[in-house]
Parts: C-alpha cells; sequence; structure tokens
C-alpha cells in the first residue's frame, strides 16, 4: 500500500516571481503523475548506482575517492567510498551562514562549480570512520564516482539500470539546465528580502540531489523492496544493510536510506529539502506500507505530516508507548 500526498501552491514554469502563499491551501488538481524535485530522496539512487557497481566489480567499498574524483586535496587518499555511502568520511559542508537564497533563486550551479569548491576545503571534520555526519558533498563526490566507475554519467547509469527496468518513466536525473517537463511543478522559496518567490530551478547538480520524479515513479521504486525486479532480491537487501564505523559500532545510515523504527515497526525512509520543495519518503516494510509527502514549499514539515498520515493507518499496529522516529537515532 502506498501512501501519497502533496501540497503545493500553484505554479507554472517560468523565471522567479514574487507569489503569494496560502499556507493552509492544497492545491486541487494535483495528479501522482506531477513531477517533482525532491531533494535527498536521490541519495538512495545514487547509493543504489555505487551498489550496482560494486557487484559488477567496478569499483569496491575500499577504495578511496581519489581513485576516481581527480584533483581532491590528500584528504580524498583517506576516504573511502563507503566512507560517503553511509556518512561516516568527514566532508565539510559548505557553510550556511551569510544572505538566504537571492530573489532570482538558487543559482545555476552543476557539479563542476561544486567541485571546485570542495577542491579548496584543505581539512576535513573529523577522521573518516570515527564517527557519522550527514554530508551532502560527500553523495556529490559518490555521483563522480558513479560516471567514473560506470563509464557513463549518474543521469544515464541510473536510468538504464534502475529507471527503465522499474517503468520510472518521469524519473530523472538532471545534470544539466535543460527543459523540465510541462508536468514539473516549480517551488516556492522565501529569498533574502523576506518575499516568496516561484524558483526558476536553474540548478543542476547531481549526487546529493538532482532528482526528479513522481509519486507513481517513487511507489514503483518502494514496490521493488518487496518484489526486486533488478536483481532478484539483492539490491533491496544491500540498500537496507546499515553502515558501521571503522570500529564496528552500528549506524542508523544504510546506503541512502535511514533504517530504524517507528512506534515499534521497523522503517525505511529519507526526506529531502530544498529552497522551494520539501519531501519524506517512509517505508514500513514489515506491514507493506509506504507514505510519501512531496510539496513545492518550504512551510510545511512533510516528515511530521508523514508520520501522522502512518500513525493515523497503521493504528491498530503501532505501539503507541514505543518512541516516535525522531527519537531512534543512534550510532550518530
Amino acid at each position: 500500500m502506498t501512501l501519497a500526498g502533496s501540497v503545493s501552491a500553484a505554479v507554472r514554469p517560468g523565471s522567479a516571481t514574487e507569489v503569494e502563499v496560502d499556507p493552509s491551501a492544497e492545491e486541487p488538481g494535483l495528479a501522482a503523475d506531477h513531477v517533482w524535485y525532491v531533494g535527498s530522496i536521490a541519495k538512495q539512487f545514487v547509493a543504489a548506482c555505487v551498489a550496482l557497481l560494486e557487484r559488477d566489480g567496478a569499483l569496491a567499498l575500499v577504495d578511496p575517492v581519489s581513485r576516481f574524483v581527480p584533483r581532491l586535496p590528500a584528504w580524498g587518499d583517506r576516504v573511502t567510498i563507503r566512507h560517503l555511502v553511509h556518512h561516516t568520511g568527514g566532508v565539510k559542508e559548505r557553510s550556511r551562514t551569510g544572505p538566504g537564497v537571492p530573489v532570482d533563486g538558487v543559482p545555476a550551479w552543476g557539479n563542476e562549480d561544486l567541485l571546485d569548491a570542495l577542491r579548496e576545503v584543505a581539512d576535513l571534520d573529523f577522521d573518516p570512520g570515527s564517527r557519522y555526519g550527514y554530508s551532502n558533498r560527500g553523495y556529490l563526490l559518490l555521483a563522480e564516482v558513479v560516471a567514473a566507475a560506470g563509464g557513463s554519467s549518474l543521469r544515464d547509469l541510473a536510468r538504464e539500470r534502475i529507471f527503465e527496468p522499474l517503468d520510472m518513466v518521469d524519473t530523472f536525473f538532471r545534470d544539466r539546465e535543460s527543459p523540465l517537463p510541462e508536468r514539473a511543478l516549480r517551488g516556492h522559496f522565501e529569498a533574502d528580502d523576506g518575499n516568496v518567490y516561484v524558483e526558476p530551478a536553474r540548478f543542476h547538480a547531481v549526487g546529493a540531489g538532482g532528482l526528479w520524479t513522481t509519486v507513481d515513479d517513487l511507489a514503483a521504486w518502494s514496490a521493488n523492496f518487496d518484489e526486486d525486479r533488478i536483481t532478484d532480491g539483492w539490491l533491496p537487501e544491500r540498500l537496507t544493510t546499515r553502515g558501521t564505523l571503522d570500529d564496528g559500532t552500528p549506524i542508523h545510515y544504510a546506503w541512502g536510506l535511514s533504517v530504524r523504527a517507528h512506534r515499534g515497526l521497523p522503517i525505511v525512509s529519507h526526506g529531502g529539502n530544498f529552497p522551494g520543495w520539501e519531501s519524506k519518503m517512509v517505508r514500513f516494510p514489515s506491514e507493506r506500507v509506504t507514505v510519501i509527502v512531496l510539496a513545492n514549499r518550504e512551510d510545511l514539515d512533510v516528515s511530521a505530516r508523514a508520520f501522522r498520515l502512518a500513525d493515523e493507518v497503521l493504528a491498530g499496529r503501532l505501539d503507541p508507548d514505543a518512541p516516535h522516529a525522531d527519537d531512534t537515532f543512534d550510532g550518530v
């Protein structure tokens, strides 16, 4: 069973334009085939490509990232593919201080722009493998690893190895400033002047995010965890195997997915946020129930909405005295 929710302010493609957003309104006419930007939900697909290439023998988890990504600082020899997959590499995040998003939206960043900035970062936040620290830049590097090891772009490899076999016809990594489909919804973001604007979607970096998809396609991906059409069961098991620190301490983060519990039931989940968009996908494997909530505005707590919906649907099977998902992170 897949439960999908979407909250939107009505938009059509165009340049950044100031808009008014009614925080209580849900746009009528939203459909399961509308195309959404889903931020970090992309990470599980990047991790799946890494897993498939590992299975092919094209890379090993112990390989240093410098084997595949040139001109990194010295830390590139110490951070391995496994570290990046599980966010234990210590790769520094971009600073969030300073001015917010300009009124004309997120700059037209691509991977090379972000890599150039990362190559200027001399140090890590911590010794690789010593602790967990969520890193979008780590998954930016994994996108480059996939391209180098797989001999084609992340966009093409994900399409050929995952999206096409699962008939995810509206899902794609956008790694260039190309036209978006007519059904693609634009985000609404608060700019540094305090007003809300329509995000023109000029950004095209992939790895940490970069994925555009639909509720229907995400449901097809979720169903593949129960009846794997790609690897006959190997890939879902791999993606839901939790990582460990170098000393063997387990952590909640698996392969682009968080594996923990909610009210006594196991869950596999991930969310995403980006100026103008919010997303959450929570799978209850023992119940074969998946909740997907997508929004093209950033003033909503989509994670809270997803778990409230799950609490209603699974009320007879959840333990109200057991911890909420927010309290079941471990190994951090």
